[in-house]
């Protein structure tokens, strides 16, 4: 689980200057429950360990998580239906380095490998492809249109846009996980039409 004893040493002394925290976890795979509000779910509002063991946050095995000082943030890499990660200051560390949170889940799960961890043991969305640009833009001008204003129609589904989409789902009774699909695009589409 440790970045730095298989990083190259001057990736490793970067990371120390960035504020690595030796012999601290990156992050860990966890278990939510049926009932979780995916809404808090936005890999970057940490709260206690406590708050998240109050929800009914589990490790991938299904234990209690450890008692912990650290704040941790919950990230779903690809929405309610993937894998879900409580990431600790750690994880911000690699984000200094390669500001992409897929490039810091890939070296912490990466690390994590090399130092004999099992594999990610919740199954990834496979059905789910990425959107194209011009899905993006139609997403957010969707959300716009609908009252969720997510920002200009970039195609950068950033901030603006997940906090819109999390917005609508909530308010259309679905996991509020901010993240887009296909399937989600259909719906607001069809909504739009006459």
């Amino acid at each position: 689980n440790e970045i730095m004893s298989s990083a190259r040493p001057a990736a490793a002394a970067g990371l120390r200057e960035r504020g690595w925290e030796t012999g601290e976890p990156w992050g860990r795979e966890v278990r939510l429950p049926k009932n979780f509000p995916y809404e808090l779910a936005d890999g970057e509002t940490a709260r206690p360990i406590a708050t998240w063991q109050e929800l009914g946050v589990m490790t991938a095995t299904g234990d209690w998580l450890p008692s912990s000082a650290e704040d941790a943030a919950i990230y779903l890499p690809a929405g309610a239906k993937g894998p879900a990660f409580l990431l600790f200051p750690n994880f911000r560390v690699i984000l200094k380095y390669n500001n992409a949170a897929s490039y810091a889940l890939a070296v912490g799960l990466l690390a994590d490998r090399m130092a004999g961890a099992a594999p990610v043991r919740h199954s990834w969305p496979r059905e789910e492809r990425p959107l194209s640009r011009e899905e993006r833009v139609r997403f957010q001008q969707a959300l716009a249109a609908q009252g969720f204003d997510p920002g200009p129609a970039d195609g950068i589904l950033g901030r603006g846009t997940r906090a819109a989409l999390r917005r609508y789902q909530k308010a259309h009774g679905l996991p509020a996980d901010g993240f887009p699909t296909t399937g989600l695009l259909a719906m607001m589409d069809k909504a739009a039409q006459p």
